[in-house]
């Protein structure tokens, strides 16, 4: 009989699966804390739902998961925790960080391919080349999308990076392309 990784069919004391206990807590934690943001909201009813009426049943329903978790894991046998490394979860949450640090200052010109230079810091396979492709490519993307299509007040380049010609030709195509694009505009609109 083959035995799966990290998993033992010795006995054990009080906690069976230890991989599911800490993925009980987990969710017990965060359902304690999406009920208390959500505490202070009105739960209204049924025919008048109130703002924290969906947060405190998610939040109910994810305890609840959390539990049966948490007593799975006292009661079946199951995996054992294995080692993991920080590294991931530090640069990803280091990318958010560094994004929301300079996106008012700096601009979506710098704050985006930066917060995608620490992303890819998380995988050690991640190749200069390919992370610069990637950040020139998203950051025209989310310019486009978020700053042109959308309309988002987000600054794009508030340190002056853009020399001005370069500026003065993206003007003169956004120009254009409003007018070529204004009948259809017109048409959807109605």
């Amino acid at each position: 009989m083959a035995e799966r990784a990290g998993r033992s069919d010795a006995p054990r004391g009080l906690v069976k699966s230890p991989v599911d206990l800490a993925g009980g807590i987990f969710l017990l934690a965060l359902a304690v804390a999406g009920f208390a943001g959500a505490f202070g909201l009105p739960f209204g009813h049924l025919s008048a739902i109130g703002a924290g009426m969906v947060p405190k049943i998610m939040a109910v329903l994810v305890g609840a998961f959390g539990a049966l978790l948490v007593a799975q894991g006292l009661t079946v046998q199951g995996d054992r925790l294995e080692a993991w490394s920080v590294r991931g979860p530090l640069f990803a949450l280091g990318a958010v960080l560094v994004f929301a640090a300079t996106i008012r200052t700096c601009g979506l010109l710098v704050a985006a391919p930066l917060a995608i230079i620490v992303a890819a810091l998380a995988d050690r396979d991640s190749k200069p080349r390919e992370v610069a492709v990637l950040a020139v490519g998203m950051t025209v993307f989310s310019g486009l999308l978020f700053k042109e299509l959308l309309g988002l007040p987000m600054p794009f380049d508030s340190m002056g990076l853009v020399p001005p010609g370069v500026a003065e030709a993206y003007g003169g195509i956004k120009s254009a392309a409003g007018q070529l694009l204004a009948p259809l505009k017109g048409a959807i609109g109605r």
